[in-house]
């Protein structure tokens, strides 16, 4: 059993003290992964996706995406992951995708969520253009919006050398193509 202190959680998430907030971070992940969560962790995480720290915007972005997974989502979480499509980190990178992608789950994604997604499809890392694939195949399915500009760009991914990759592209291509037929 998780001992919960959420005003504490909270208070360390909200803090300028970077080990204040890893440390919060760490104990929101520990929350969430034993399946408990609070809508009001959502504010406070959605803000920590613009810091400067690596590993808070690792970890603030996995936890949107896992508080998405578990039916929690803020249509103002887009406006922060969509520019960690640009992130440095690899990692933060492939946690914005998969957080845009249960979001559509809930409904939540626009055309820019699109773009963003795009952009990783092209990024050197095959997990995080596999996670962008699959995003976009969630957001095809989920909330019926796509963009004939992600076509050509799975496409390509159809040729890659990894099964993985391919197996993502063909499973988005097909939702797309249910709501885009020839």
């Amino acid at each position: 059993m998780v001992d919960i202190d959420l005003g504490g959680m909270l208070k360390g998430l909200r803090s300028l003290n970077v080990e204040d907030c890893r440390a919060a971070l760490e104990e929101t992940m520990e929350l969430l992964t034993s399946g408990l969560a609070d809508r009001g962790l959502l504010q406070p995480l959605i803000a920590l996706t613009a810091s400067e720290d690596d590993q808070v915007r690792r970890d603030a972005s996995w936890c949107l995406g896992k508080l998405a997974l578990m039916k929690l989502g803020d249509p103002r979480s887009i406006e922060a992951l969509v520019p960690l499509a640009m992130d440095q980190d690899m990692e933060v990178r492939e946690n914005a995708a998969w957080a845009l992608g249960e979001l559509t789950g809930l409904g939540i994604g626009d055309t820019i969520t699109i773009e963003a997604l795009n952009i990783l499809l092209t990024d050197p890392e095959k997990q995080v253009q596999g996670m962008a694939a699959w995003a976009l195949g969630r957001m095809a399915d989920k909330m019926r919006v796509t963009s004939p500009s992600s076509v050509p760009l799975l496409k390509i991914m159809l040729q890659d050398k990894s099964e993985f990759l391919r197996k993502g592209a063909e499973w988005s291509l097909e939702r797309i193509e249910r709501l885009r037929p020839h």
